[in-house]
């Protein structure tokens, strides 16, 4: 038996997810796959973080325990060659590593259970953080008190979630009733309550086409959240303003693709998606950080009068950004104005399933 699960993009509320603020996230479909090989393996702190979470569980002794010890997760996939493209294969990987875990005693392909995968994946991969963080500053000066907190270190959750449940979501550190967009479970899916938040299944509208492209430059993900942390702290006023305008930006974001009209939805997205790349400058400027590299500004330009636009994704400063066009417009000319700007195109769609079981062919 096998699992494997998709990586993720975060596309709006970037760094004010942190804080609660809701997130537009898509899983895409680029997967991790795990299989176990008899024998201790252990060798990364996300698959020894994994046997602790389920040995909290479940016992020491229990079969998933065990086998979280002798899986071995192919991410390579979320890479190009050996370059990272912040498609948040950490999180994949203990995903899919959690679910083959669980199904250790199974001889048939079994069910997933989502919830328990997502939480003792979300543990696992906080508690790998942590401890990643103490073994080093990755770049930025941190006290004691910092890594306690996790400044820079532990995410949203809503990589996890995106590998847990695929398709398109909008995530909050929140309950299901504080939610701040509104949501028709029947026509856009059900409420999810998390041990991180709540994730809200949406749709991509069909009017929009993504392009997603890379910068060109692999991005420090924890590095960046504990450099705007940083700023903030001493630029408190444009630092939370800025974030302020991430928040309504992606809030819009998540009302678009939960509406129920195909035009409006496509229409209301692009515009939100203008607006958040408008938010990210905001936030850079406040920051005094290269959050928007060249590329992105410079394809948001030339899309425009196809009445796009192009936008970091995550934590900004390099990684794989995004582009949007109606779907009335030419993709083609779209690509060859995201190339001309200094991206580099990466094919990828939204991938629905999520985390999943199969046996395994060999």
């Amino acid at each position: 038996m096998i699992a494997t699960a998709p990586g993720k993009l975060i596309l709006t509320g970037e760094y004010a997810v942190l804080d609660g603020g809701p997130a537009l996230v898509i899983a895409v479909d680029r997967r991790v796959i795990a299989k176990r090989r008899k024998g201790p393996r252990g060798s990364s702190a996300f698959l020894l973080a994994i046997a602790e979470a389920i040995g909290k569980r479940l016992g020491a002794d229990d079969p998933a325990t065990k086998a979280a010890m002798e899986i071995f997760v192919d991410s390579s996939p979320l890479y190009d060659g050996t370059t990272k493209l912040g498609l948040g294969s950490s999180a994949a990987v203990t995903v899919a590593a959690t679910a083959l875990a669980l199904a250790a005693d199974h001889e048939a392909v079994p069910l997933i259970d989502r919830q328990q995968v997502l939480a003792i994946a979300s543990e696992a991969h906080a508690m790998a953080q942590a401890a990643r963080a103490a073994e080093t500053t990755v770049g930025v000066r941190r006290s004691g008190a910092d890594i306690a907190a996790g400044v820079g270190v532990r995410g949203s959750g809503a990589d996890i979630a995106a590998a847990v449940y695929g398709g398109v979501i909008a995530f909050q550190r929140a309950a299901p009733e504080q939610l701040a967009w509104p949501s028709d479970a029947a026509a856009h899916g059900r409420a999810i309550a998390l041990a991180t938040g709540t994730a809200d299944t949406l749709a991509w509208p069909s009017g929009v086409t993504l392009i997603p492209f890379f910068t060109g430059i692999s991005a420090d993900t924890a590095a960046l959240i504990a450099a705007v942390a940083e700023a903030r702290a001493s630029r408190r006023v444009a630092v939370d303003a800025a974030l302020t305008a991430v928040v309504r930006a992606s809030r819009a974001a998540c009302q678009a693709c939960a509406a129920h009209v195909p035009e409006i939805a496509s229409s209301a997205l692009i515009a939100a998606l203008a607006f958040a790349a408008n938010a990210m400058d905001q936030l850079a400027i406040a920051t005094d950080l290269p959050l928007v590299p060249d590329c992105v500004t410079a394809a948001r330009s030339a899309l425009k009068p196809l009445g796009g636009t192009a936008k970091t994704t995550g934590a900004g400063g390099g990684d794989v950004a995004i582009a949007v066009i109606p779907a009335t417009e030419d993709v083609n000319e779209a690509k060859r104005l995201v190339t001309e700007a200094g991206g580099q195109i990466i094919e990828l769609v939204v991938d629905q399933t999520g985390v999943d079981l199969q046996p395994d062919a060999q």
